[in-house]
């Protein structure tokens, strides 16, 4: 028996490259929900994440 909506839950997770989501940049802007969110990459190399 399926469960309606379950497709989505045995999906693999879409994997993404950093450096091809900043091509050479410090950060970039997300759309989510009507908002822009900030990803940055600091000088430690890590990832920020900010509304």
């Amino acid at each position: 028996m399926r469960v309606p909506g379950s497709e989505a839950l045995l999906q693999k997770p879409l994997v993404r490259v950093a450096r091809d989501l900043f091509q050479g940049r410090r950060e970039i802007f997300i759309q989510h929900d009507g908002q822009e969110h900030r990803l940055r990459l600091t000088r430690q190399n890590k990832l920020t994440l900010t509304k």
